[in-house]
């Protein structure tokens, strides 16, 4: 070897890509010259799909070299792999994570009417026999006559409404009871004990203080002419039918569903519609939820 020779051995690689020198491991100057050099012409792709498939298998010298170093490419950048950099997660994220884990992401409307469920003076509060009203004899501020029932102005507007498009559908309706005072149901209440005794009084009426009549909110219903006029038929007629359909399209709920004695702790009232308005009523329909405690996820109320 020449003296000549020697000092282009012992030169130091130089990036084409960068203009340093390489003075790491062989491997990160080819890795350097692989991204510097340029690429060869294009070949003619086909068209359709063995097209793409070629275009998909075709990968550069310079991506497999970054594979065999657990690389990947982004542009003309390398990123390491997630698994190598974890990151931490913020300890605020975990219910948000966990909620879009399940694929069933927090139902805002369920979120605001939870929010809402405990003020007498809002739609959306929700009376059974674990939550009275608070206070137990309030008064809501703003009631008025329909069809010769009081109900809150939202609640004898919507019925109105929906007492017309009954009427257009050949299945009219007529409200047989709406607002009771916490007096009014004391008297209510006291004459099923009398009839029934204090078990059974409970399954068909509310105590004072948990009564969803005394809200304004809550009205039953019969049919207006026709042969059944009394709540015991009720169940059987057209109404009833139509009711459980459409109810939701003004904002009210059939409250009180066969099955769900467990639940609210009275027996079916297909008669008993309670206003919420349109879009929680129409919320908890799609939901498939039967009572408001289910959609609501709120403790089941059979008892006091």
């Amino acid at each position: 070897m020449s003296r000549v020779d020697l000092p282009r051995l012992r030169r130091p690689r130089v990036c084409r890509a960068t203009g340093r020198r390489a003075t790491g491991p062989v491997l990160a100057f080819a890795l350097c010259s692989l991204i510097a050099a340029p690429s060869p012409a294009p070949s003619p792709v086909p068209e359709g799909p063995a097209g793409a498939a070629a275009t998909a298998q075709a990968p550069t010298a310079a991506t497999d070299l970054l594979a065999t170093t657990g690389l990947r490419t982004t542009g003309a950048a390398q990123v390491a792999p997630a698994a190598m950099h974890p990151q931490p997660l913020d300890p605020g994220d975990g219910p948000l994570l966990r909620t879009l884990g399940t694929g069933a992401p927090a139902d805002p409307q369920a979120s605001a009417w939870r929010a809402a469920a405990d003020d007498p003076a809002s739609t959306l509060v929700v009376v059974d026999k674990r939550r009275p009203l608070d206070p137990e004899d309030f008064v809501p501020a703003d009631l008025r006559g329909a069809s010769g029932v009081l109900l809150r102005a939202d609640a004898s507007d919507a019925f109105l409404a929906l007492a017309a498009a009954a009427e257009a559908a050949g299945v009219p309706v007529r409200a047989q009871s709406g607002y009771r005072s916490f007096v009014d149901q004391q008297v209510t209440y006291h004459r099923w004990q009398r009839e029934l005794g204090d078990a059974r009084a409970d399954e068909q009426s509310a105590r004072p203080g948990h009564s969803e009549h005394q809200t304004g909110l809550a009205l039953d219903v019969l049919p207006r002419g026709g042969a059944c006029q009394a709540f015991g038929c009720f169940g059987a007629t057209p109404q009833a039918a139509w009711l459980a359909a459409h109810a939701a399209e003004y904002g009210f709920v059939v409250r009180y569903q066969d099955g769900q004695e467990p639940v609210t702790g009275y027996t079916a009232e297909p008669w008993h519609l309670r206003y919420v308005g349109v879009a929680a009523a129409s919320a908890l329909a799609a939901s498939g939820a039967r009572s408001i405690e289910e959609y609501l996820g709120l403790p089941a109320a059979p008892t006091y």
